[in-house]
């Protein structure tokens, strides 16, 4: 068996953004480095890693107060762009800060792991690209 997951597609406008909805319902085998955006794929996503994350809503349900979601820039190196759990909303625009791309030789790809996952954990996730 396999956790249930969905990608779907919210906004992808060519020089304005791209925003994606990302579910799970684990059946405890979890998620490790599954590609959830592929830039390849994409109008507004590149290839050269130049894009940033500015906003994210997210809800992460587990039994285990230390699992969470680990959303990952892909690269030859990958670099870590945030973990969660609980659930939440940052918006970094206003400030002037976003999750930059910081994998070595970036593709402009998302991966995403969950960590520690059991049966019945559970995850949305709304993200947006600018």
């Amino acid at each position: 068996m396999a956790d249930t997951v969905t990608t779907q597609t919210i906004a992808d406008a060519s020089g304005v953004k791209f925003v994606t909805k990302l579910t799970n319902f684990s059946d405890g085998t979890g998620e490790t480095l599954v590609r959830k955006v592929d830039a390849s794929e994409l109008t507004f996503m590149t290839e050269d890693g130049n894009r940033k994350i500015s906003k994210i809503w997210y809800s992460i349900n587990t039994a285990n107060n230390k699992s969470g979601v680990e959303i990952i820039w892909d690269g030859v190196t990958n670099a870590t762009a945030l973990f969660l759990s609980g659930n939440g909303y940052w918006d970094l625009r206003p400030a002037g800060n976003e999750v930059p791309n910081n994998a070595t030789t970036p593709t402009g790809d998302v991966l995403l792991s969950t960590k520690n996952f059991a049966n019945g954990d559970n995850y949305t996730l709304i993200i947006e690209f600018r």
